[in-house]
């Protein structure tokens, strides 16, 4: 096969391979389209490099007084723990507490930290990469060695997280008898991809030059120091001159677009490519990369014989090649003389035509102010309102507003700043949380959005921030949101190095959003790392057809509790659908007549009043001209206030309790068999005692794993669980319940199969084996993982919610096993009172002629009692005032010589 490739096998199952040159970087894109037209890619990055290395960790060490010792050619990690002289062997300038000394020891040595770095094969049997980081400008380190005979260039294996950095340090000869070619200074420049993100640095000489440096096998100090900086440096590389570097004849020239500035919407590329002893038209190739603001990409190796034009002679071709608007393109351009030797010109540019742009630094201001379609940088000097335009911990910078953060941005150029000759300007500095609100006139028509935005960091973020549309509330601190989308800054090599970056939707479209009238967008930081520069509207590509989705669902089941009355969501379509065609349904029922309605029919807010203290599985389905979605959730009202309390805090050395027990309190107690607890499962105490005292007839309890809750969060503790709980098994619960009519509930994890578990209230025998109890209900568990964390009822033998009645005096409820001998053991977390409608029980005694009556009064709601002499009357009459529940009994007293009287209680 031409073209360099060797391929071998059949039609079905090729192996290719091509030639590769030593002590070369290389990146390759593998392209395959097989006969039915489809295309599938692979891209590497690789090295084929060899040479002496050394660490930039094992700089010179001080032993015994005696400085600037070394070890030559030295086994990987030999300068663990050597300790160095400041400003003899190395000279390091403290900057902060978070510096560390991972390898060498601590002050005046230099910082070390494990490395990210690509794997060596010196650290393939277990030993730690680290590098030198924390560099300030001063430092330097001395490495003396034996260093092998000949002239070499040299490399830092170096990194950088804030974008490229020019003269990070320097090399010079600080003893011994090695030559550096050429005038110095001599300097390392980073391309700042990233803190652990690694690449190869040349030492380079002060007209630009590969540094040549020449040893002749005697001892030498090599001294790098640092300037500029804002560099990690993990190892430096010599690599043997090459003095057999063919030149290529071949020049290229007049590329275009070359990707000076932005919206280059040429129609072809072009470029001449000329050379005095002739270029075949054969030889020359464009490797083409494409990605529309669509998301559709291809990659094209292009030739004369296919995709190129070629014009004019051997000695001077012109070669273009058709492009699409509104299109981001890389261009790998190869051309080969007559004696094989390749030049090649690589160059990124865009093809968009931009429908409307606005700066990310125009922000409104003066609480909901604006101006439509602004000059270049109009909104210079006018300050926003925190909480109300913007929100900000960092204000202020180079565009002169009270607002977000700017900086001048080193974007490509725009017109409308080299024709002003105004600086351009950007968002920088951002943390989460952090917003800016853009109001305009925006042009009618469906857009999509892209943010013009850089990322200095090696590390990307699928969520840096999100852009949504501010309903209601404009220029006031209450503002109400729907949100359109989010966007992702990967790393782009520097942050003033720039990218499109598309919005999209939860459901990984892009997002959508439509003009014509006045509108506001948000702009939120999520995850931040980048710097934004301006925004980008471009027409929805009117082949696209989008499902409808719903998002923002509140409360959406992410905490145990969502104390709420209002179920919320919200549906996105693309074309509008009507109320009609979004139905509801909570637990089984459908309540789409309940729903509530606003926004338009492209974005419409849904909301659904719901009882508090509950749990509920909610399924939304939205129709419209796309199609059907569907969307299930499940989420819990309750409030956190309830009273709950542990399964693994079970009684302990016969009837002995703790009342309202701290987190932790009954950690290594241990229970009476038989008195406090039965365990039914002879091999259960063996699974593990993590919490409870380990014996042979305690459960065994673990880290539960489920949904935080801020008894523990705010202790730090960990949130056990009981297992091995199964049918036979009991455990009590002693305590000062507080008074009032409840609903249980529980929390179960099951993996086996559907089981139960029950609830009882002791009536005698507490503290003792001989026990006797009031059957309350069953929890009906059903199997959905022992990960699966979930709300079960305490339910009567028809169905329905069990109330107990509690008066605040001591009790013990017990929890039992499946009362079915076939159903298998559950985890159970802990369990909870949910307060419901009360039924009190009202007990009268009569003393020093006055009826006293006691009942429990439950917090949110106050009790009257009222009273007939007869039952025939017409109403009932109220005595005295009514009392605010407060988990207490309380008394009411009416005077026994009236004679007979009927009583109730009326709660509200």
């Amino acid at each position: 096969m031409g073209n360099g490739l060797t391929t071998t096998g059949t039609s079905t199952a090729y192996t290719v391979s091509t030639a590769l040159n030593s002590n070369t970087l290389y990146s390759a894109n593998i392209q395959v389209t097989d006969a039915n037209n489809n295309t599938a890619s692979s891209s590497v990055s690789f090295d084929t490099i060899s040479g002496y290395t050394f660490e930039a960790e094992d700089y010179d060490y001080t032993s015994n007084g005696i400085t600037g010792l070394f070890i030559d050619n030295p086994q990987t990690n030999l300068y663990a723990g050597l300790s160095a002289t400041a400003g003899v062997d190395c000279q390091h300038t403290v900057g902060g507490s978070n510096e560390g000394h991972a390898y060498r020891t601590n002050s005046p040595g230099l910082v070390t930290e494990g490395a990210g770095d690509k794997a060596r094969a010196q650290y393939g049997t277990g030993l730690q990469d680290y590098d030198l980081g924390f560099n300030n400008g001063g430092d330097f380190g001395n490495y003396t060695r034996h260093y092998p005979v000949g002239t070499y260039n040299l490399y830092l294996r170096g990194s950088g997280g804030n974008g490229p950095q020019a003269d990070a340090a320097s090399l010079s000869v600080s003893g011994g008898t090695a030559s550096l070619a050429g005038t110095g200074p001599y300097q390392f420049s980073v391309a700042g991809l990233g803190w652990q993100t690694y690449t190869w640095c040349p030492l380079k000489d002060s007209g630009g030059n590969l540094a040549q440096i020449t040893f002749d096998g005697s001892a030498t100090s090599l001294k790098v120091t640092i300037d500029h900086g804002n560099c990690n440096e993990n190892c430096y590389l010599l690599v043997p001159v090459n003095t057999n570097v063919p030149v290529s004849t071949v020049t290229i020239t007049n590329v275009y677009p070359n990707g000076v500035s932005l919206y280059q919407s040429a129609n072809t590329l072009s470029f001449n490519a000329s050379a005095p002893d002739g270029i075949s038209v054969s030889d020359i190739s464009v490797f083409l990369t494409a990605t529309n603001l669509y998301g559709r990409g291809y990659s094209s190796n292009l030739t004369s014989a296919s995709g190129l034009t070629v014009t004019g002679s051997s000695l001077s071709w012109n070669v273009s090649t058709p492009l699409t608007t509104n299109t981001v393109y890389t261009a790998f351009i190869q051309v080969f003389d007559a004696h094989g030797v390749a030049q090649s010109s690589s160059v990124s540019f865009d093809t968009i035509v931009p429908a409307y742009t606005f700066e990310v630094e125009d922000f409104d201001y003066g609480s909901g102010n604006y101006f439509d379609n602004p000059q270049t940088n109009a909104y210079n000097g006018l300050d926003g309102v925190l909480g109300v335009d913007f929100n900000c911990t960092q204000n202020g910078g180079a565009y002169n507003r009270f607002g977000l953060s700017t900086e001048v941005a080193n974007d490509k150029t725009r017109s409308e700043y080299t024709d002003s000759g105004l600086p351009d300007y950007d968002v920088g500095f951002n943390n989460g949380g952090n917003w800016g609100n853009y109001t305009r006139h925006y042009p009618a028509g469906n857009y999509n959005i892209y943010v013009r935005a850089s990322n200095g960091n090696g590390n990307g973020s699928s969520d840096s921030g999100n852009i949504s549309l501010v309903t209601s509330g404009l220029g006031t601190s209450s503002q109400t949101l729907v949100q359109l989308g989010k966007f992702g800054v990967q790393p782009t090599g520097g942050w003033q190095t720039y990218a499109w970056v598309p919005v999209k939707d939860p459901a990984g479209n892009l997002a959508q959003f439509t003009g014509g009238s006045l509108e506001t967008l948000r702009m939120t930081i999520d995850g931040g790392n980048c710097n934004e520069n301006f925004i980008l509207l471009s027409p929805v590509d009117p082949s696209t057809v989008l499902q409808p989705y719903v998002d923002n669902i509140q409360p959406d089941g992410t905490g145990l509790f969502q104390f709420t009355n209002v179920l919320s969501f919200i549906v996105h379509s693309q074309p509008g659908t009507a109320t009609g065609n979004i139905s509801l349904n909570l637990n089984g029922s459908d309540v789409s007549a309940g729903q509530t309605f606003s926004g338009t029919p492209n974005i419409r807010t849904v909301s659904y009043t719901l009882k508090p203290n509950a749990y509920y599985t909610a399924i939304i389905t939205v129709t419209d001209a796309n199609g059907t979605v569907r969307s299930t959730n499940s989420f819990g009202t309750f409030n956190s206030t309830n009273y709950q309390w542990e399964a693994e805090d079970y009684d302990y050395n016969s009837g002995s309790y703790f009342d309202n027990p701290q987190v932790g309190s009954y950690a290594g107690l241990s229970a009476v068999s038989g008195v406090d607890i039965l365990e039914s499962d002879v091999n259960g105490p063996g699974r593990g005692n993590s919490y409870r005292a380990v014996t042979a007839t305690d459960f065994p309890d673990a880290s539960a794993g489920d949904q935080a809750r801020s008894q523990f969060t705010a202790v730090s503790a960990t949130d056990y669980n009981l297992g091995s709980f199964g049918p036979g098994s009991w455990a009590n619960y002693t305590r000062h319940y507080p008074a009032g009519t409840y609903n249980v509930i529980g929390r179960f994890a099951e993996g086996a199969a559907n089981t139960q578990a029950t609830l009882s209230q002791l009536t005698s025998g507490y503290g003792t084996s001989l026990q006797t109890s009031n059957f309350l209900g069953t929890f009906a568990i059903p199997v959905e993982g022992w990960s699966t964390w979930q709300w079960e009822s305490l339910r009567d033998g028809n169905g329905n919610l069990v109330k107990v009645t509690l008066d605040g005096s001591l009790q013990t409820l017990q929890l039992g096993g499946s009362p079915d001998t076939t159903q298998p053991e559950v985890n159970v977390n802990f369990l909870m009172l949910v307060a419901t409608t009360p039924s009190p029980k009202l007990t009268a005694t009569v003393s020093g002629g006055n009826i006293h009556i006691s009942f429990p009064a439950q917090n949110g709601y106050s009790y009257q009692l009222q009273y007939k002499n007869n039952l025939t009357d017409s109403t009932w009459t109220s005595l005295g005032s009514a009392l605010p529940g407060d988990g207490t009994v309380h008394s009411m007293n009416d005077s026994s010589a009236i004679g007979h009287r009927y009583y109730r209680m009326q709660i509200q």
